[in-house]
C-alpha cells in the first residue's frame, strides 16, 4: 500500500521545506530508534514486528522528508508514523494472527520470584494489548514513555482533553483487568 499524506503528520501549510540530506537524517533516525523501538514493541506485543514497523516508519519519513521539518522536530514525526504503521500492523490479519501466537504464555519454573514476575508481566502486557488502540497509544506514550499530555497529544493529532480521557479510561480497563493480580499482592 503506497503512503499516503495522512500517513505522517500533515504539513501545517504546503510551503517547501528545507530537507534533511541522508547523511542528517540517517542520524537522526538512529537517536530515536531505541525509544520507538521500545514503544512499537509495546504497542505491538512482538520485537519482530515492532521492528518491522519501526522500519517502514522510518522509510516513509525518508521518502516524504523535503515536506515536513525534520530538523526541528524529527521525535514527533517519527513516534506519529510508528503509531500510525503499529496501528495498520495489528489491523492486519497477519499480524494480528503472529501477535496472539506470541501470547503463549512462558513460564520459568525456577525461582519462584522469577517466574512469578514473568507471569505478572506476561497478563499485564496481554492487558495492555487488549486495550483499544487509542487509548494503549495514549497508555504507553505517558506512562512508559513519559510524555507529557500535552506532547502526546501533539504526537498523536489529539486534544489534550482527548488524551486524557483516554488515560483514564485505559487506567479504569486496566484495574478491571489487574484486579485479581492487585489483590494477590496486598
Amino acid at each position: 500500500m503506497a503512503p499516503t499524506r495522512n500517513d505522517v503528520i500533515p504539513a501545517s501549510a504546503d510551503v517547501a521545506v528545507a530537507s534533511l540530506d541522508s547523511d542528517a537524517f540517517l542520524a537522526l533516525a538512529d537517536a530515536h530508534r531505541p525509544r520507538v523501538l521500545r514503544f512499537a514493541t509495546a504497542f505491538l506485543g512482538d520485537r519482530h514486528l515492532a521492528e518491522d514497523a519501526v522500519q517502514e516508519a522510518i522509510g516513509r519519513l525518508f521518502k516524504h522528508r523535503h515536506r515536513y521539518p525534520l530538523a526541528d522536530s524529527f521525535g514527533p514525526y517519527l513516534v506519529k508514523t510508528v503509531t500510525r504503521v503499529c496501528i495498520d500492523h495489528r489491523r492486519s490479519r497477519q499480524s494480528e494472527r503472529r501477535r496472539i501466537a506470541t501470547l503463549a504464555p512462558g513460564v520459568v519454573p525456577t525461582p519462584d520470584a522469577t517466574a512469578e514476575h514473568r507471569e505478572v508481566s506476561d497478563v499485564v502486557a496481554r492487558a495492555i494489548g487488549r486495550l483499544p488502540d487509542r487509548e494503549r497509544a495514549c497508555f504507553l506514550l505517558t506512562v512508559c514513555e513519559h510524555l507529557s499530555y500535552r506532547d502526546a497529544a501533539e504526537t498523536l493529532s489529539l486534544t489534550y482533553a482527548e488524551v486524557n480521557n483516554a488515560i483514564h479510561r485505559a487506567r479504569t480497563l486496566l484495574r478491571t483487568q489487574l484486579a485479581g493480580i492487585v489483590e494477590g499482592t496486598r
